[in-house]
């Protein structure tokens, strides 16, 4: 059930010393901090409000301009299987060995990615593999009707359309593949539930006219998938809706958290403070920063994504994915995007522009002509080792809640994020799988 008076009717202001403290402590109680303005964030503010609590964003970026700019956009509800899985231990040796990598470590971080590595190696058994994707499979089912529901409910009649339904087309080049193992891998993907079509090369090339027919394979087909024509408008436009009186934002970085003796959280700003009965953190990789100042510590590491954008027009109906380079060409409102590629570093370390030279490589092979690239981005993500996001209460730290660690699928999640944690927050009766997402599955 919900808490009683999450937001307390408004008092006229106490005179007396006794009166102004209670006032404090009504405030404080009926109040939830949410620190990072990405697209988990705002959703979460957005879940919050619509329970009556008064939320307190914290960021100092302007909503959506962080890592939730640069992503490929897609509402990715393909995407059942974990990355812990075989084939990807299969591939990992070749990816790292390749003159241009899709997949990249950096030596000196790799001390830092021991317990992640570890984590990934375990998750990655079969027995773990199909628990975490019978976990990833009911969370995606929930997330994408959920996010389909928000896009709808955001979008400003004024506006351009914020999402297209055209789908996704996944392709296969170069490395020869049978009709019969496309089709395989169809009817795994419609085992999973997903509306999934093997295509050969006509066909492909039927949706998708500027691909470059030669050494095109065939793809799998996802007629169900939408995509974003601005990862960065849906933020906007959401940030804009949430606008009211019970909602502040102040454009500034968290630097430590506190609990208080009586109960609920310090955040402190420089010389400025905040007091609230929750906190939630859904400040990406930073998250991790505001642990350690707790003694807290979770395997969620920097996973970097780059894109590019090209200044080429091309007639793309839809994203199309090749996945043995790990990118996709999606068609956005400020032209193709080519995003993807996957390297674990620091996150401050500075961007590896060999990785937007690969993507703009892979994407003239994809479509057979020179391109030229008119904007450049690196951002970075927060990964999990067993592909499940981490949401619910930090172990031994009341009213401290945890949303990140989505990996490639925040934008996916987003609106379904939000709706757990403003649940948790409310003490409401939640589904059973959101136990598997819990920070205490990594104390276990």
């Amino acid at each position: 059930m919900p808490r009683e008076s999450p937001h307390p009717t408004a008092q006229p202001a106490p005179t007396s010393e006794a009166g102004q403290t209670r006032e404090t402590e009504r405030a404080r109680q009926g109040s939830v901090a949410v620190i990072g303005a990405g697209i988990i964030g705002l959703a979460t503010c957005r879940a919050l409000r619509a329970r009556g609590y008064h939320v307190h964003l914290f960021d100092p970026q302007p909503a959506g301009e962080s890592t939730s700019l640069g992503n490929a956009g897609l509402i990715a509800n393909y995407a059942t299987s974990p990355m812990a899985n075989r084939d990807t231990l299969q591939q990992l040796p070749g990816q790292l060995m390749s003159k241009m990598p899709s997949v990249g470590i950096a030596l000196r971080h790799a001390p830092a990615l021991a317990n992640f590595g570890w984590r990934f190696l375990n998750a990655a058994t079969p027995r773990n593999f199909q628990r975490h994707k019978a976990d990833l499979m009911v969370l995606l089912s929930q997330s994408v009707e959920r996010q389909h529901a928000l896009i709808e409910q955001v979008q400003d009649s004024s506006a351009p359309p914020l999402s297209r339904d055209t789908g996704c087309l996944q392709i296969h080049r170069d490395a020869p593949l049978a009709s019969k193992a496309l089709e395989r891998m169809a009817q795994t993907k419609r085992l999973d539930g997903i509306n999934c079509q093997a295509l050969g090369p006509s066909e492909a090339r039927d949706l998708e006219p500027s691909l470059n027919a030669t050494g095109l394979h065939g793809g799998l087909y996802y007629p169900d998938t939408h995509h974003l024509s601005s990862p960065l408008a849906l933020s906007q436009q959401l940030y804009q809706q949430l606008q009211s009186p019970d909602f502040e934002c102040t454009q500034k970085r968290v630097e430590h958290l506190a609990p208080l003796a009586s109960g609920g959280w310090r955040l402190s700003m420089g010389s400025e403070t905040h007091d609230t009965s929750h906190v939630v953190l859904c400040a990406g990789i930073a998250t991790n920063q505001l642990l350690a100042g707790l003694g807290k510590r979770l395997p969620v590491v920097s996973e970097r994504g780059y894109h590019v954008e090209l200044g080429t027009p091309l007639p793309l109906s839809r994203p199309v994915g090749w996945l043995a380079h790990h990118f996709y060409a999606t068609p956005m409102s400020g032209g193709i995007r080519l995003a993807g590629t996957t390297e674990f570093c620091s996150p401050s370390r500075r961007a590896t522009a060999q990785r937007w030279g690969y993507l703009k490589a892979w994407g003239e092979t994809l479509f057979g002509h020179p391109l030229e690239i008119s904007k450049r981005w690196m951002g970075v993500r927060h990964s999990t080792p067993d592909g499940l996001p981490v949401i619910g209460e930090m172990p031994g730290c009341p009213g401290l809640l945890l949303a990140y660690g989505h990996g490639h699928l925040g934008l996916t999640m987003a609106a379904e994020t939000g709706e757990l944690v403003a649940g948790l927050v409310a003490n409401e009766d939640l589904p059973d799988y959101v136990q598997c997402l819990s920070p205490s599955r990594f104390h276990r």
